[in-house]
């Protein structure tokens, strides 16, 4: 299992540290939990050296006389396997954190967009740790489960009022809206179409003139609508 220990004593921020939590971990097949503490208490440090597999740290700063910094030094004792990332009010913090080579993954500013940012840098920490984001449905009491990286593009079967999930090597019939869909993917998807999402990080090229898109396996389509254009460059190109 993996665990996800914030530390912070504004319950706001941890509320929000939550939600960002959720987002992240709702399309993915692993079993997370995520613990919560108000200061560095002895609760806390007990907590350090308990073997429960994976842990992502997320620490603040300053909390009373204790210190972020002190606190992943303690971590880096008997554990360089765990991420720890500090979110904090007090970038100015931020050299002399990395000059102590406690490998942290990202020093967060609170003052910053903090919550797209630690969404970021906690994708990144899923990667570290080989996590795949899956696509769990079920059609005709049959279970699947597609990992997002596989998925070239989704669209709308208006015949069948269904949609069709297309990877690099099949096609899935879902009995799911576009919309029941989109909710349950993750932000590398983006609409192109009323009829259509696409998978961003499979996208080789994208014709704006001709409205075609060309992934990297060189399949192409047609369904890029003006109405979503601008995000779509926005998106798939930034």
């Amino acid at each position: 299992m993996l665990h996800f220990i914030v530390c912070d004593d504004n319950i706001t921020v941890r509320e929000n540290i939550n939600m960002i939590i959720t987002k992240l971990m709702l399309p993915t097949d692993i079993e997370y939990k995520t613990i919560f503490f108000e200061n560095y208490d002895k609760n806390f440090a007990e907590f350090i050296d308990q073997k429960i597999g994976k842990k992502i740290y997320v620490l603040d700063v300053e909390l009373g006389s204790q210190s972020g910094i002190d606190i992943a030094r303690r971590i880096r004792k008997n554990d360089w396997e765990s991420i720890i990332i500090i979110l904090t009010a007090h970038y100015e913090l931020a050299y002399d954190a990395f000059k102590n080579r406690l490998m942290l993954l990202d020093f967060i500013s609170k003052f910053d967009n903090y919550e797209q940012n630690l969404y970021d840098t906690l994708k990144i920490a899923l990667k570290a740790f080989n996590v795949k984001k899956t696509l769990y449905f079920k059609f005709n009491r049959v279970s699947y489960k597609i990992d997002f990286a596989d998925i070239l593009y989704i669209v709308k079967d208006t015949a069948k009022r269904n949609v069709i999930i297309k990877t690099f090597s099949n096609e899935y019939n879902v009995n799911l809206n576009l919309t029941e869909v989109s909710e349950m993917l993750t932000d590398s998807f983006i609409r192109t179409h009323r009829a259509c999402i696409i998978n961003g990080d499979n996208v080789k090229k994208i014709d704006f003139k001709k409205n075609t898109i060309t992934f990297v396996n060189n399949e192409k389509i047609s369904l890029l609508s003006k109405m979503y254009k601008k995000e779509v460059k926005e998106h798939v190109f930034n």
